[in-house]
């Protein structure tokens, strides 16, 4: 059972959920899916993944190569400190580049939660150790929702498996003693927020 929830936790890690909400995005029956390139979209899918998971993970594993960290699991909330400042940086660099792709302005918003996201995540390390893989839970769920509020979709199947999986997550994580189920329910709810805001507001 626990090999089950270490699998769950990887397969799901919040480096990999901006490439899947985006792969989403790219793949739900609206115009913009109609109107990009599969070329484009690939692009688009390949430089997020380098600069949202390739990267971090690289930082990451340096870090650890260099002792500044104990584990690359970031187990404590003194080894997250660095390589969540770095994500911080590297998502808003990352959303400040991609506002110079023409694309539609949810994308924006998306991405502008996101960093808010990596951003929430850094602040509320010097109080909790909130879970990280619930905060990108929430946001990928928020993605769906808000892209279906917009867009007048049928996507009541998708969002429900999504919503299912962010609970097969928490309690993967749960089991695993990674955080409390404050820790859990608080950053599923933070994380739906901090992107369903921009979107339902148009920001970005």
């Amino acid at each position: 059972m626990k090999r089950l929830a270490l699998f769950i936790s990887w397969l799901f890690h919040p480096v990999f959920l901006p490439s899947i909400a985006l792969a989403i995005i790219f793949g739900l029956n609206t115009y913009i899916a109609q109107t990009m390139s599969p070329q484009k979209a690939l692009f688009i899918l390949a430089w997020l993944f380098i600069n949202t998971a390739v990267i971090p993970v690289l930082f990451t594993a340096f870090l650890k190569w260099k002792g500044m960290i104990s584990s690359i699991q970031l187990h404590t909330r003194k080894d997250r400190l660095l390589p969540f400042a770095f994500a911080m940086f590297l998502y808003f660099m990352n959303y400040y580049l991609m506002k110079g792709l023409p694309m539609p302005q949810v994308i924006y918003a998306v991405f502008l939660g996101i960093s808010l996201i990596a951003t929430s995540a850094f602040i509320l390390t010097f109080y909790t150790k909130i879970s990280l893989h619930m905060l990108g839970m929430g946001g990928l769920t928020a993605t769906v929702y808000g892209f279906s509020q917009i867009y007048d979709l049928e996507s009541l199947a998708l969002l429900l498996g999504i919503v299912m999986l962010s609970g097969i997550v928490g309690t993967a994580r749960s089991f695993l003693g990674a955080h409390t189920l404050n820790q859990i329910y608080g950053g599923w709810l933070f994380g739906f927020l901090l992107v369903y805001i921009p979107i339902n507001l148009g920001w970005g």
